[in-house]
């Protein structure tokens, strides 16, 4: 039987378990957090995902059929769908972006009147 699991800790901090249990033979899969069942499935023999939020993050458990007998396991937070922390962040890098093309104008600017000064002063 196919065992892993993965520590992830929230955007709030809280730390969270999650396990995967993938029978060899039946190809049953149990996803479990905090030793909670939060996913079963059964004869499960293709790629698929699992989704579930964590402290407002998208967690995404995946089974990756490489072939034959062959699985991969994975555990990830999903920054790029749209959830509200994710506009959230977007939008404070929007802000940040735009602040930091001030500072180099201003910064452009103030480096501009000084040769002025320098030159005709």
């Amino acid at each position: 039987m196919a065992q892993h699991a993965w520590s992830i800790t929230g955007h709030q901090g809280n730390t969270y378990n999650l396990g995967l249990f993938h029978g060899e033979t039946t190809h049953h899969v149990v996803v479990h957090c905090n030793n909670r069942v939060v996913a079963i499935d059964f004869a499960v023999k293709e790629s698929k995902t699992y989704s579930l939020f964590l402290d407002q993050e998208l967690c995404e458990v995946t089974i990756d059929h490489t072939g034959g007998d062959s699985y991969a396991y994975d555990c990830r937070i999903n920054h790029e769908v749209e959830t509200p922390l994710n506009q959230q962040r977007k939008k404070m890098r929007a802000e940040e972006q735009q602040t930091e093309k001030i500072r180099l104008i201003a910064a452009g600017a103030g480096i501009f009147l000084l040769v002025l000064v320098l030159i005709f002063g």
